[in-house]
């Protein structure tokens, strides 16, 4: 998807109908292709995937406490081995 996001915005800093638009776009490809943007993006990434279950569990409309309490446990160790790696 990112390299799609990045083909389109080429296309609009071309051809883009106003010279503002096409800095625009520029700007947003630079940041984008950033290491900052993609190093952040990748984190997002992992820290969603380790809370996906917990986050679900807790929008559920028979919520177990019980459970939902191990997976805040779960989700932080696993937050915490992601700091230390």
């Amino acid at each position: 998807m990112y390299a799609s996001v990045i083909e389109v915005l080429e296309i609009v800093k071309e051809e883009g109908v106003h010279d503002q638009q096409s800095v625009e776009t520029g700007v947003l490809i630079d940041i984008m292709e950033s290491f900052d943007f993609i190093f952040t993006m990748h984190l997002m990434i992992d820290i969603l995937g380790i809370t996906d279950e917990l986050s679900q569990t807790l929008q559920r409309k028979d919520q177990d406490i019980e459970n939902a309490m191990k997976l805040v446990q779960i989700s932080k160790q696993r937050l915490q081995l992601l700091v230390v790696i």
